[in-house]
């Protein structure tokens, strides 16, 4: 058995110096049998302090290392927690070596144990996914058996299952991982790098895992975890179906604006071939149509009164010039569905106004004329009235379809509605309008981020009824990131890098499911 390496889970040590050797004036003392490993190609070294101290070792012998001249003993002191990471990595990566060997013809050309993961270098063109799956599964049966282990000079023997390669102190028993997790395939040149995770590092990598499949899960509004997967796929195929369509309608409107440009260059030609010809047409055209005529055009028609007397005697005949600017204007209208369906939340008044034509005599149109005047004064005063009481304010009906599209979202977590979503192309005062309509409903907790570069915004808000209070949150995390904003304890207004963001929204997440019971 390997004597250095009796206890391994000992971190200190008071040994004396068997050995002195004076190399440039420095003097280097040796143990007679060091309880630390000192590292190789494969296994980094115990990371130790002597006498409290960094060691220096003799550059041709790591057997050797500075002393003081007088010093007959010295204090090893061996970092508990690095060589625990590193016990746990090099059983499980000396596991995985043993089962790929005796379960497949696959050679070993390297490996390399640190102390956050560990890899093996396998000669093979391709690994199926099911060979891996199961060289896994036996490896962590192994490590479930909890078998005893012995170390010797360079293997080890495990209780019942092999003798396996191995260098370096080792834990007693296999049951000392908790878990092995290969974490991922790749290509390297002609080899196949396997990247385990052993021990801590591999709950660590699990643990992440599971978190980010519940913010998904919250994301997507999935039943469970395990639909996830399947509806990440329905939105995918949502998505390519939305983009052709999208790209459909894109070629049917550009398609109309050529065959607008094109009625706009023949109403044109038209329009030059009338002012020529038949300039008191065009006189009498300004004033029964509802279309503005720019100024340039009223300064090159000549004033002359023949022209009112022949205007009185034509008052019944219609222009088809009219007819055809009309119909134009009918054309292009917004459709406000597509423009809602586009932004989300970009409109919430009705933009699909259509153009209507009427006709009517001179002395209806100032009437009408001063009536709009004064709908539009009196509009203009109701507005100003509604500005100064916004809680009074009157919500369009697209407004309460977009807070109720929000509420859709939210995922009942214990009697508490959480709504946690990343968006683009956002209209933030319209956001902020929305956020504070949900926000006076009873158990809602928002959490919105808003990509702009390195300065990205998160919104966060709670029901007034919720009992806690989100600044001693933005206290607690405001160490942990970096981000600045302001709130108080209903909401919060951050600002972040995009690179951060997705990690910060977590983290509130996190301690606000603590609070929120």
């Amino acid at each position: 058995m390997n004597s250095k390496y009796k206890n391994p889970y000992k971190k200190n040590y008071k040994l004396k110096i068997i050995d002195k050797i004076n190399r440039k004036g420095i003097t280097y003392g040796k143990l007679e049998e060091a309880p630390f490993f000192t590292g190789s190609e494969n296994l980094l070294a115990d990371e130790i302090k002597i006498n409290g101290e960094e060691p220096q070792f003799l550059s041709c012998n790591k057997n050797y290392f500075k002393i003081d001249e007088n010093k007959k003993e010295v204090e090893i002191e061996i970092n508990w927690k690095t060589r625990l990471l590193l016990m746990q990595e090099n059983l499980g990566n000396a596991l995985i070596r043993y089962f790929l060997t005796s379960n497949t013809n696959s050679e070993i050309l390297n490996y390399k144990v640190g102390k956050n993961s560990s890899y093996i270098d396998v000669k093979s063109k391709d690994f199926k996914f099911m060979t891996l799956k199961n060289i896994e599964s036996l490896a962590n049966y192994a490590v479930f058996s909890n078998l005893a282990i012995e170390n010797f000079d360079n293997y080890l023997s495990i209780e019942r299952l092999a003798k396996i390669s191995y260098e370096g102190p080792a834990l007693k028993r296999t049951g000392e991982i908790g878990m092995i997790l290969i974490s991922s395939v790749d290509k390297i040149n002609s080899a196949i790098r396997l990247t385990i995770a052993s021990g801590e590092n591999a709950y660590k990598l699990a643990r992440s895992s599971i978190n980010t499949l519940e913010n998904m899960k919250m994301y997507l509004n999935s039943d469970s975890i395990e639909n996830v997967f399947s509806d990440v796929k329905k939105l995918k195929s949502k998505s390519a179906n939305n983009i052709e369509k999208k790209s459909k309608q894109e070629k049917i409107i550009d398609s109309q604006k050529d065959n607008e440009l094109k009625k706009n260059d023949e109403f044109i030609k038209v329009d030059k071939l009338e002012k020529i010809c038949e300039p008191e047409k065009v006189l009498k055209d300004v004033k029964n149509s509802h279309i503005e005529i720019s100024s340039e055009l009223e300064k090159d028609i000549p004033a002359d009164k023949t022209f009112e007397s022949k205007e009185k005697n034509n008052k019944s005949v219609k222009i088809p010039q009219q007819h055809r600017v009309i119909e134009s204007a009918k054309k292009e209208k917004y459709d406000s569905k597509f423009f809602h369906e586009k932004y989300k939340l970009e409109s919430f008044k009705n933009l699909n106004k259509e153009v209507k034509s009427k006709d009517y005599s001179s002395k209806n149109e100032i009437k009408e004329t001063q009536k709009n005047k004064n709908v539009t004064e009196e509009k203009l005063n109701n507005e100003l009235v509604q500005n100064s009481s916004n809680d009074n304010k009157e919500k369009s009906p697209i407004f309460y379809q977009a807070v109720e599209s929000f509420k859709r979202f939210a995922t009942d977590v214990s009697g508490i509605n959480y709504i946690y979503k990343v968006l683009k192309d956002v209209n933030l005062k319209e956001l902020r309008e929305i956020s504070n309509y949900i926000l006076k409903e009873d158990n809602f907790i928002q959490i919105y981020g808003l990509k702009n570069g390195d300065r990205s915004k998160i919104i966060i808000l709670r029901s007034q009824n919720l009992n806690f209070d989100l600044k001693k949150i933005y206290k607690k995390l405001e160490g942990y990131f970096e981000f600045i904003g302001t709130g108080n304890m209903y909401t919060l207004d951050l600002q972040c890098k995009e690179s951060d963001m997705t990690r910060i929204m977590e983290s509130f997440l996190i301690e606000i499911k603590k609070y929120a019971k």
